[in-house]
């Protein structure tokens, strides 16, 4: 966004302000007076693209750009969640072990990285997501058939809540451990459905 475009922004953004401080009557012109305008002023920062979005957020928001759910997204990132100790860094390296990443590869580590290959990406969060999409899709032959289809029903129905999917992706996806010292799945799915829903 050019400078100009950027300027007339924050003119606007200080006349919002302006506004509400100067009113404090519900309906008067644009002011949100029920937090003192933050409100608005967060939503036009998020659509210039002036907001960080935390590492949380940007999962949820690839994976809903892929057709899952919030309440799929909770479940998916409670697992994240655990696997990376609550870093979502998408480089997390297990402790003690040769796990790697959003969703701690393990065993599929040989696998992740020929598809990375094959499919011309390098590795990032949203390779790592792709990834597990193709998985869970039937596009990369991880899961048998049932499997899948479980995984798929839970994830794409939107029958199912939050930990209930955290659970479900956990032993067919991930297959850890339900819970750890960090916390339990489903208990994390619940809250990041609170939080972030």
């Amino acid at each position: 966004m050019g400078v100009i475009a950027r300027m007339v922004v924050v003119a606007v953004l200080v006349a919002v302000l302006t506004v509400n401080i100067t009113q404090t009557q519900k309906g008067y012109g644009m002011a949100d007076t029920k937090d003192q305008g933050i409100g608005l002023l967060k939503k036009i920062a998020d659509i210039l693209g002036f907001s960080e979005k935390s590492e949380p957020e940007r999962i949820i928001n690839y994976l809903k750009e892929k057709g899952y759910s919030d309440k799929a997204a909770a479940g998916i990132l409670a697992n994240i969640e655990l696997e990376t100790g609550g870093t979502f860094d998408y480089q997390q390296k297990e402790k003690d072990g040769n796990a790697y990443g959003l969703f701690q590869y393990d065993f599929m580590k040989p696998y992740y990285e020929d598809y990375l290959e094959r499919e011309g990406k390098d590795d990032s969060m949203e390779a790592q997501i792709d990834y597990m999409d193709d998985v869970v899709k039937g596009n990369e032959q991880m899961l048998g058939g049932k499997e899948r289809a479980i995984l798929k029903g839970e994830l794409f129905s939107g029958k199912f809540e939050p930990d209930r999917i955290a659970k479900s992706f956990n032993s067919i996806f991930e297959k850890g451990k339900l819970e750890t010292e960090y916390g339990n799945r489903e208990d994390l799915a619940n809250k990041i459905y609170e939080d972030y829903f």
